[in-house]
């Protein structure tokens, strides 16, 4: 099946189970072993991984707010 096809089934769906689709595809790619780990060293983003640390899942739900100041 093609991603065009696809599209069509996936708009269909409703929004909780378009974020649980991509929750399960995110999960499926990065236990992918195929993508070798020079890959990972190539990104810069991958420096930044880990760096924060914290309980506080506040910072989690409002990091637009910390972020940027938006409201």
């Amino acid at each position: 099946m093609t991603l065009a096809e696809v599209m069509p089934i996936i708009d269909s769906l409703p929004r909780a189970d378009k974020f649980e689709l991509m929750r399960f595809i995110l999960s499926k790619l990065s236990k992918d072993e195929r993508l070798p780990s020079a890959a990972k060293k190539k990104d810069a983003l991958w420096d930044i991984v880990g760096m924060a640390d914290g309980e506080d899942a506040e910072v989690a739900r409002n990091h637009d707010k910390h972020l940027y100041g938006a409201e």
